[in-house]
């Protein structure tokens, strides 16, 4: 991965601040410092320019160098291939996967440490090959595309959670009537334990499909409140989320426990009880805010 510093060096009148630079641009001729670089790139502010990209483009420019990238890994780009070809269709792999973690409870080990395990037969949860597998339906309940979530046995930085490919619904929501009902609020958060904690609280919940961003318009079709629950330390992020909602869209700032940074944190330590407590002192405090 290229730094800033290492094309510090190649830069002509190069200038560093406080996490970023400034520099004569390499991409024309250039006698006044133009060119902005930060952690996250670079950009020339030239109007007969505007060049912008990564370091690593930038690098190449100043030092000629080809920057190679390793090839990483990842376990969970074959399982859908190899699974479509055991089982024939993602149904089927869910039937099998709920069958196989109900005869066999001893693979829901991380689901009961997790606490939905009660939740089971509910989500049609199932297990397959060292990978919690998650239904995602649609408001038939119709299973149309299936969430992987690696075990801790094989999780990896890179091997986490992997979703079936094409999947018509953008969104996962434990409790379709709950989610239609008019006089529900939405609460969107940011992970598949943590919209099953909601579920429990009797909240209607929504989350995106894991390893995928987020788009306000996956709920363009629902004109009511839509609270947002960042995990902690990803408040950028909702805020993002908060103003593409327009009216909709108010983000929940929870008081979090020192030990936890997501609603199934809080549910694990310290009980559903103190998810609905935070939640509602949250909502207090922002329509105090707001007024």
């Amino acid at each position: 991965m290229i730094t800033i510093d290492d094309v510090a060096d190649h830069l002509e009148q190069f200038h560093q601040y406080d996490g970023h630079g400034w520099c004569l641009c390499p991409f024309h001729p250039d006698t006044r410092p133009s060119c902005s670089v930060g952690a996250h790139g670079f950009k020339c502010w030239s109007s007969s320019c505007g060049e912008k990209g990564s370091l690593e483009k930038l690098y190449q420019k100043v030092t000629g160098k080809v920057v190679f990238h390793e090839k990483v890994y990842n376990p969970s780009a074959w399982i859908w291939k190899n699974w479509e070809e055991k089982f024939g269709s993602i149904q089927t792999i869910a039937k099998f996967a709920h069958n196989n973690l109900v005869n066999n409870p001893e693979n829901g080990n991380y689901l009961a440490k997790r606490q939905i395990d009660s939740q089971i037969k509910k989500g049609m949860f199932g297990y397959l090959e060292g990978y919690y597998i998650f239904p995602i339906k649609n408001e038939y309940e119709e299973v149309v595309g299936l969430t992987a979530r690696a075990s801790p046995t094989i999780q990896t930085k890179n091997n986490r959670y992997s979703v079936t490919h094409d999947c018509p619904v953008k969104i996962y929501t434990p409790n379709w009537r709950r989610l239609n009902k008019e006089e529900n609020a939405i609460h969107l958060c940011y992970g598949t334990l943590d919209v099953w904690t909601l579920e429990m609280i009797e909240l209607a919940g929504v989350t995106g499909l894991s390893g995928q961003e987020f788009k306000a318009e996956y709920l363009d079709k629902w004109r009511k409140p839509i609270y947002i629950i960042p995990d902690k330390g990803e408040e950028k992020k909702a805020i993002d989320l908060q103003c593409s909602l327009g009216w909709r869209g108010m983000m929940l700032k929870l008081n979090w426990p020192d030990d936890c940074k997501d609603l199934n944190e809080v549910q694990v330590h310290h009980g559903l009880d103190t998810v609905s407590k935070l939640i509602e002192e949250a909502k207090r405090r922002y329509n105090y805010e707001s007024a």
